[in-house]
């Protein structure tokens, strides 16, 4: 660079503009490879330092022998030039800078725009945003966060967190946290009947530190049913910094909500496995008001955990209407949540901007102040990309014909993704699926608890449409002497034959949705056979 700079600069022609162009250029080269050099440093070793230090000496002494070899020194017209090309530079950097900022701000305006196109205008959405309370219910939950799991009631490293008494460890929280992990996926099989299998007690033992607090933990269930659902405070214009729930605490208390309801359905005690079940639906049942996703999803792997354990408890009038009102509450909860991600990268882009944190590999090589400059800009946009990519999720999710499709949009949503990538970008397509796997599967679970029913009272079991996937078909087979009923469910989209977001091997439906495999019932005791008579 120093020979080549050195030799070409005497070449000059005596005009000016040719005489700029040349500066300009060899000044940005020099810029680039000065801030590649002082990356460079910034990343190497001491010993490399040496090194390199050496090597920029030696160049410095050939600039210094060419200048008196060739008799070249800067002079007043040369360093008028520079000065000049300084100034290009400046103004092109500016420029540049500009424009890109320019285009961020018109995809900014695209979102917007797009979010008013399908209905859920940014603007009307900033003032729906409220300021939840605590409530008396969320009192009796922190005690028993405290008392039974460990935890405080807002997540470690928020503001509230701090502002909460500290939890002492316990010892015997932990180890009863530890057997709850043992037992909580345990179902108790496909049938009414609930033993605890024989290989799980050989290999972790009966749940003798959870029967140890049977008294407590039930009137623990008792307050927390009496009480108001638990809310946790929260300001939607904290944005990323909102205070949230402690979302590890909730699942702690509802794996030992399930685990509890397995204990007392092997020993016959559906009351207290109902009202353990109840508590952790009570203690999440507002957690989708939260204006966080992951509270919503929170909420949704709550239901997951508990179908197959409420399954064995008698149907209820309005188990199938509550369901539908579910279904249309989640859905438009999920395009709320959508939109919540959307705003706060549009309103508040800052959060997202880590200056110390590249959004891609190339600016690695630049030193830490160029890298943060780099990072602020690139963040924003890749903040507003998000955004408008947000408004084109949620328009498909919106669309009634996506629940018919087969991959469920996701060739949809990845094509989205693909045109406009951005590393601030949420995985939505997994999150509605799931959501929607969750509601499948309650709506199983009511089917179930209906035959259950049915079959009780000799009525026969009735096949019907799904709630969930209005596309598809529940298809029942009960048999009354076997005291059975098999679950299909017909015409089932790819993406969940498939088991894409519902881990296959892990028993997440009640039954096979080929009815390949039957539900057994405990059959009718005799006072209800003569009651049934009567």
């Amino acid at each position: 660079c120093v020979i080549l700079t050195t030799l070409a600069a005497p070449s000059q022609n005596r005009r000016w503009f040719s005489r700029l162009g040349f500066w300009t250029v060899t000044l940005a080269a020099w810029l680039t490879a000065a801030l590649f050099a002082q990356g460079r440093w910034e990343t190497i070793e001491s010993d490399e330092q040496q090194n390199f230090v050496f090597g920029m000496g030696l160049a410095l002494i050939a600039a210094v022998w060419l200048g008196v070899k060739n008799r070249t020194f800067p002079k007043w017209p040369t360093l008028r030039d520079v000065a000049a090309s300084v100034v290009v530079l400046g103004i092109a950097g500016s420029i540049f800078v500009w424009s890109y900022d320019a285009k961020t701000r018109a995809i900014a305006a695209r979102a917007e725009a797009r979010w008013t196109e399908i209905g859920l205008p940014i603007a009307e959405f900033e003032k729906s945003l409220v300021i939840s309370r605590e409530n008396a219910g969320s009192e009796v939950v922190r005690q028993t966060f405290s008392e039974f799991v460990g935890t405080r009631f807002y997540k470690e490293g928020t503001a509230a967190a701090d502002r909460e008494p500290p939890v002492q460890y316990s010892e015997i929280n932990e180890a009863r946290m530890t057997e709850v992990a043992n037992w909580v996926s345990f179902n108790g099989g496909q049938s009414d009947d609930f033993e605890y299998p024989e290989d799980l007690i050989k290999q972790y033992g009966r749940a003798t530190r959870i029967e140890a607090i049977v008294p407590a933990l039930d009137e623990s269930y008792r307050r927390i049913l009496a009480a108001e659902a638990p809310v946790w405070a929260a300001n939607p214009a904290d944005g990323y910094a909102i205070d949230v729930p402690n979302f590890l605490g909730i699942r702690k208390f509802c794996q030992l909500c399930a685990t509890d309801a397995v204990r007392c359905f092997s020993v016959g005690d559906s009351d207290g496995a109902a009202r353990a079940l109840a508590a952790g639906m009570r203690l999440t049942e507002k957690l989708p008001e939260h204006p966080t996703l992951v509270a919503l999803m929170i909420r949704v792997a709550t239901d997951a955990l508990f179908a197959p354990k409420t399954v064995r408890l008698p149907a209820t009038d309005d188990g199938f209407s509550s369901l539908a009102k579910d279904v249309a509450a989640k859905r438009e909860k999920f395009l709320r949540c959508l939109e919540i991600e959307a705003w706060v990268r549009l309103r508040q882009p800052e959060q997202f901007s880590d200056p110390d944190k590249p959004t891609c590999r190339e600016f690695e090589i630049l030193p830490k102040w160029a890298q943060r400059i780099a990072n602020i800009h690139s963040w924003r946009r890749d903040t507003m990309a998000a955004a408008l990519n947000l408004a084109e999720h949620a328009a498909i999710h919106r669309a009634p014909e996506t629940l018919d499709l087969a991959d469920f949009g996701s060739a949809k949503h990845e094509a989205i993704s693909t045109k406009n990538p951005t590393s601030a970008e949420i995985n939505v397509i997994r999150s509605a699926m799931r959501l929607h796997a969750s509601l499948l599967l309650r709506e199983q679970t009511e089917l179930i608890r209906l035959a259950r029913a049915h079959l009780a009272a000799g009525l026969p079991v009735q096949s019907r449409d799904s709630i969930v996937l209005p596309s598809t078909r529940w298809e029942l087979v009960g048999d009354a002497g076997k005291n059975t009923v098999t679950t299909r469910l017909v015409n089932a989209p790819e993406w969940i034959e498939n088991d894409t977001v519902t881990r296959p091997g892990t028993g997440f439906w009640l039954l096979p949705i080929d009815g390949s495999v039957a539900w057994q019932f405990r059959p009718p005791t005799r006072a209800a056979l003569v009651e049934d008579e009567r």
